[in-house]
C-alpha cells in the first residue's frame, strides 16, 4: 500500500471545532472523520456548484408559488382567507422548530 499523502487545509477555529466535535462524535481522530467525509464528497455526493444550482432552483420555485398564491388570497372574496393562512402558515413554523418572522417582506 503507498503511503499516504498529506493534505493541508486551514479553517476559521468555529469550523475546526465543529470538525473535532463531529469526530469526537463519531468516535473517530480528527483525520479518519476528514477523510470519510472527502472520500463521500468525491465519491457519492453531488458538487457544491450542483447543490447552489438546486437550492437556487428550489428558490425560484417556492417564490414564485409564493406570489402566486399571496396573489390568490389577496383576490379572493373571503378576505379573512389570507390571515388566516398567515396563521395557520405560523403555526406550522412553530411546529417544525422554525423561525415564524421574515427575514425580508411578508405580511406582519
Amino acid at each position: 500500500m503507498p503511503r499516504p499523502i498529506s493534505l493541508q487545509v486551514y479553517v476559521s477555529p468555529e469550523l475546526a471545532e465543529r470538525v473535532r466535535t463531529a469526530a469526537a462524535a463519531n468516535g473517530l481522530a480528527v483525520s479518519e472523520w476528514l477523510r470519510s467525509q472527502l472520500k463521500k464528497s468525491v465519491e457519492n455526493e453531488l458538487p457544491a456548484e450542483s447543490d447552489r444550482g438546486l437550492l437556487g432552483k428550489l428558490y425560484r420555485q417556492s417564490l414564485f408559488a409564493f406570489v402566486g398564491l399571496d396573489a390568490l388570497l389577496s383576490g379572493h372574496p373571503d378576505h379573512t382567507l389570507r390571515e388566516r393562512a398567515h396563521t395557520a402558515w405560523k403555526s406550522r413554523c412553530k411546529e417544525a422548530g422554525m423561525d415564524v418572522v421574515p427575514t425580508k417582506g411578508g405580511a406582519k
